[in-house]
Parts: structure tokens; sequence; C-alpha cells
């Protein structure tokens, strides 16, 4: 069995997933952590027991040693490291969103590809039994014609997480509430949808001092004729769990809180896994369910891993995970003109809403 060596840039919050994640892989061996504060980089390399840490990426891309790189800095720096691991003919695991402009995304996919190397993107809830079984079922075409599908990610953050941090900024997060928290049910609700045509959407700061939105909705056609919402906030009192529903001729399912709460779906039992309260979770705090996601973080390296060797495919690929940025920009992009926005959208488009 090949064995891979792995390195991390980006010893923030989530990178513990990732490190957790690695430490499962039977293929990987973490070789290196870095970050731009030393204190952090040394920590996780001596709790995951990684053999050095650097306080410069090039540092870390310059060791033979090492094949593939999770880059989990701040989103709008993922390009920066994912282009030069990429040019180091080093693989690329990026933490959500992949970036925060298509430009730089389409720039991150030309890296990969022209230096033959594999990027993905961790979009880690596709792994989750509950998505997959909906996946499923719409791809058998069991929920019959699909008239409508929402996401819905009424979460709460409090001022201190905007405040002194890259979070909330245009630069660094690339949105509020819908670029950097609901992304992920951005992704899902595509994934089981598809394509979309247009976009009219609404975006505000109502409930804190930062530059982005903490309320984004969303109205969508999907390519099919399908309709569609979205809402993501960071204002919601308390928080409550997110939502994804999908409705189709022959069929409707809602998952809440990742747990399939309602499957109506014709000729079939219910594989309902009962209702789950907003106490059951923690809606409102950044750190909650972070561990659920190690599995999943686990299961999408062994893929890219897979994918690697030849002998099977990733969960999201760079493109794949282009599509939920375009849409948030789209969104975006509907608030700053007030008129709805079709897709494709220019790669080189403005970035940002007004007011």
């Amino acid at each position: 069995m090949a064995e891979y060596g792995f390195g991390l840039v980006g010893c923030g919050v989530i990178s513990s997933v990732h490190l957790r994640a690695i430490e499962q892989v039977e293929r990987a061996n973490l070789i290196a952590t870095c970050d731009i504060i030393e204190e952090r980089a040394q920590a996780k390399a001596e709790e995951f027991g990684a053999e050095a840490y650097y306080t410069d990426f090039n540092d870390l891309l310059a060791r033979d040693d090492i094949d593939v790189v999770h880059v989990t800095t701040p989103s709008g720096h993922h390009h920066v490291v994912s282009i030069a691991a990429s040019e180091a003919g080093k693989h690329t695991f990026v933490t959500k969103p992949i970036d925060v402009t298509l430009a730089n995304i389409d720039a991150m996919i030309a890296a990969a590809e022209s230096n033959g190397v594999k990027l993905v993107a961790a979009h880690q809830f596709r792994a989750y039994d509950s998505y997959r079984q909906l996946k499923r079922a719409i791809e058998e075409g069991r929920l019959g014609e699909l008239y409508y599908g929402d996401a819905f990610v009424p979460w709460w953050r409090a001022q201190d997480y905007y405040t002194d941090r890259w979070q909330g900024t245009w630069e660094f997060d690339g949105g509020g509430a819908l670029m950097n928290q609901s992304v992920h049910w951005v992704d899902l609700l595509l994934w089981m949808m598809g394509d979309v045509a247009e976009v009219c959407g609404y975006a505000a700061t109502k409930a804190h001092d930062m530059e982005t939105e903490d309320i984004g909705t969303a109205a969508v056609l999907f390519t099919s004729g399908a309709h569609g919402l979205i809402q993501g906030t960071t204002l919601t009192y308390k928080g409550m769990n997110t939502r994804l529903e999908v409705h189709g001729s022959r069929g409707n399912v809602v998952i809440a809180a990742d747990r399939i709460t309602h499957w109506d779906v014709a000729g079939e039992e219910s594989l309902a896994e009962g209702e789950v309260t907003d106490d059951e979770t923690s809606a409102a705090d950044p750190m909650a369910g972070l561990g659920d996601a190690v599995g999943a973080h686990r299961w999408q390296i062994e893929a890219l891993l897979d994918w690697i060797e030849g002998t099977g495919e990733p969960f999201v690929t760079g493109r794949d995970a282009r599509r939920p940025v375009e849409l948030n920009l789209a969104i975006y992009a509907s608030q700053r003109t007030g008129e709805k926005i079709a897709l494709p959208l220019d790669p080189n488009a403005e970035v940002g809403f007004g007011t």
C-alpha cells in the first residue's frame, strides 16, 4: 500500500478536523504543519505528530516527502497556497469555500491541470448518509420530476466572531452568512437540483458590525425549470437547525440538522429518523459538530488518494466546488444591481453587494 506525505497550511479552528481525519487514513503520514503564527504551527505539529512546522508555506512545499497539501487558511487566501502547491507538484485538498472569486478558482483549476496534479475541496456533508440517500433517490428517479428545493441555514454568531478576525470581510471571507456558513447547503442544493439558470437575491447586514451580510435570501430558477429558495443567516435568535428540502412529483424529503426528518416517497417506507429539536444542536457555536465531520473528511481524503491512484473518483473536484461560490456571487450581484442575474457569471465581474 502506497503511503502519502501530507502537509497542512493554516492552523486555525478547522485545521483540527483535517488533522484528525489525516490521522485516521492508513495511507497518510503527516509530515509538517504551517501557520504565520509559529506557536500555532508548533502546537498542531506536536499534537498530531508532525516532524516539522513552518511559518512560510514555501518551506513546506519545498519538501520532496510531501505529496498532498491541506489548505485551511482564510478563504480568500486559498488560491495563493493551492496554486503554489500545484506548481510544486503537490495535490491539494482545500477547505470550503474553495476560494471567494471565480477568477481565483479558475486559476487554481488551471494550475492543477497544467501541472498534472489533483485539486479537491472539502464539502464533507456529501459524505453524510442522509444526503447520500436523498441523492440516490433523485438519481434513480424515485422522487419523480423535481418541482422545487430549498436550503435554510438559520444560525447565530455573536459579534466577537467578527471582531478582529478575518470572518465577515470581503477580502478574506468573500461574503458572510451565505459564503461562509451556508456554502455547504448551497452546494448540497445544487448537488440535488442541478444547474441554475437565474437568481434573484437580497443581502443585508442587520445585527452585526461587519463588512459582509448576516442575512442573505434568494429565489432560484434551475435550468430544469424547478424553483428554489435559499436563506442563510447569522442573526437568528439563539440559532436554529439547518434544513434542506426537495419536493418532486412522487415525494417530499426534508433533512434537518443532517437527519432525515420527513421521507414521503411513493411506494416506499419512510426513512425518517425522527424530529430533531433546536436544542439538540448548537447552531450558535462555530465549533459545534466538528467532531462529526472528521469521518466525512477522512472519507474524502481516501477518495482523493483513490483518484490519484486511478482507482476511484473524488467527492468534490475544483470545478464542483466552483458552483456554490458562483451562485452566492450571483446573489450578491442581484442585491447590488436590483436585477435578476443569469448564470454563468463573468469570472471577472465585480464582487460584493450594494446597500
